[in-house]
């Protein structure tokens, strides 16, 4: 299975720190529409908008009507911390919700079932997983394991500290009972998708591996320096993740897709 996973677009009507997030997404959404057709699913996780403004999910709205990603690779949505849930609910009627009114759901693929969550909490840039969303993870990947499926969580915030200061400070509150709930599926859980951090990440939780790409728009320098209150950025590429899943491996390739125009092909 075939598996586009986008990231932190913060739509936006402005410049985001000199950089157009319009632009830049519509750039991704063309090039995943002409290079990776054959994907199965397309999965943005979160931080759609920068603001959580309703101009700002109209005009994520009409990108993506308007775009060619349609049927199965009409994009799904979770929300980040810039994000508004309500506003976007709104605009997005038709997202799936759980009876608590949080935007996440689940769905079978080819790979086994996708599960999708919300960690988003108002007022705050830090992630947000407790005992009531906690609660109805784990019943769906008790679902999982009694169906005898593979489960593949997406998510907005990361799931570990990532040793970078300015990340860590807006991470998941409930780090810790988290990585016990996915220490207790490890059987079940084959891998975990986010973003939040605006750079290239990977690494594991008790054997469970997780993976993220860059920003669509102002892509972040990872500083190991200890600093808290500064972040790296600049004229960095952005990217998207094109992931193959099967029973046996996962592979995950990061595509610079405004680097398009440099590539050279040589044909023996």
């Amino acid at each position: 299975m075939k598996l586009v996973h986008i990231s932190d677009i913060h739509i936006n009507p402005e410049p985001i720190l000199g950089i157009d997030p319009v632009a830049n997404f519509k750039a991704c959404i063309d090039h995943v529409a002409e290079f990776q057709s054959d994907a199965d699913r397309v999965v943005i996780t979160g931080d759609l908008t920068h603001h959580g403004r309703r101009e700002s999910y109209e005009l994520l709205r009409g990108m993506l009507d308007q775009s060619a990603l349609k049927n199965d690779l009409a994009p799904r949505l979770l929300i980040g911390n810039h994000d508004d849930r309500d506003t976007f609910r709104a605009v997005f009627p038709e997202a799936a919700a759980d009876h608590n009114g949080h935007v996440q759901w689940y769905e079978d693929v080819a790979a086994g079932r996708f599960i999708y969550l919300d960690t988003a909490e108002k007022g705050t840039h830090a992630g947000h997983y407790g005992e009531e969303r906690r609660a109805w993870l784990t019943h769906v990947l008790d679902l999982a394991r009694e169906d005898g499926v593979p489960a593949w969580l997406f998510m907005h915030h990361n799931p570990a500290a990532v040793h970078v200061a300015n990340a860590d400070q807006i991470g998941l509150v409930d780090e810790a009972a988290f990585q016990a709930l996915i220490s207790d599926y490890r059987d079940v859980v084959r891998h975990i998708f986010f973003g939040h951090c605006h750079y290239t990440l990977s690494g594991m939780i008790d054997g469970v591996p997780f993976s993220a790409p860059r920003s669509t728009c102002h892509t972040c320098w990872p500083d190991f320096s200890g600093i808290a209150d500064r972040m790296g950025y600049g004229d960095l590429v952005p990217n998207y993740n094109v992931c193959m899943l099967n029973e046996r491996s996962t592979v995950i390739h990061s595509v610079d897709f405004l680097d398009q125009h440099k590539v050279k092909w040589l044909v023996e």
